[in-house]
């Protein structure tokens, strides 16, 4: 068995504990781990490329990520997520179970479309085929068993229903569901929406959203809450 096979596997029985990292972007040619050391990695992930956790990012049992993919602090991901290619997940999304992320394809333009037939019996090379990153802004929160496929960009504070699969971008606080997903609905009312982009409250620290907890606390649409909370000044 290879040194790497040996090494990759090792460390996701351990959870990638951060004392290995060093040994892992050493040793392991397909990765470069750059993790916080507030991020959790639960036991049986799987870390290939380069994979950026900021802190306080949670990677649930099973989750696989390929990347380059980078993630925002505070994200969740719960079991068994799959994310593959070029990824960029923004702070405080919460993905559900058994979501995938699909940024590379196969190319269908040539006679054949398996990698593995093009490296073993032809000697050659099939480079899977792309639309570009997949985006995804703060505050999202992505259903069950939902497919993000690539070049697609999710704003933020949207909301992707379970089973969705998701071919084209997604707007701010839209809530979109089904195969194709489409918008079914939005979150707030325009207004709400736009004052909340202003406010960019994922972008605060830790310590003025403690501040702001009466804020959090609302239901919205409440215009003059959010407006109140444009109105002081925040440390970003």
């Amino acid at each position: 068995m290879a040194l790497d096979t040996i090494v990759e596997r090792s460390l996701s029985v351990l959870g990638y504990p951060s004392i290995t990292h060093g040994l892992l972007n050493r040793h392991v040619d397909a990765a470069a781990l750059d993790v916080a050391p507030s991020a959790r990695i639960s036991m049986g992930c799987l870390l290939r490329g380069h994979v950026t956790l900021e802190p306080h990012v949670r990677l649930s049992r099973g989750c696989i990520l390929n990347g380059p993919i980078d993630v925002g602090r505070r994200t969740n991901f719960e079991p068994d997520c799959d994310l593959v290619g070029d990824i960029e997940i923004g702070n405080y999304c919460a993905i559900a179970r058994e979501t995938t992320f699909q940024q590379t394809n196969h190319e269908t333009t040539k006679p054949a479309m398996q990698i593995r037939l093009y490296d073993e019996v032809l000697d050659s090379e099939l480079p899977p085929a792309a639309d570009g990153p997949i985006e995804v802004g703060n505050d999202v929160w992505i259903g069950t068993d939902a497919t993000i496929l690539s070049g697609v960009t999710i704003g933020d504070g949207a909301i992707i229903g379970a089973g969705a699969v998701v071919t084209s971008d997604v707007d701010p606080y839209a809530v979109v569901a089904g195969v194709p997903a489409r918008r079914v609905k939005w979150r707030f009312p325009k207004e709400t929406r736009e004052q909340l982009l202003e406010l960019e409250w994922w972008e605060w620290d830790e310590e003025t959203i403690r501040e702001h907890r009466d804020f959090f606390e609302q239901t919205l649409p409440d215009s003059r809450g959010v407006q109140e909370a444009l109105s002081v000044e925040t440390t970003k």
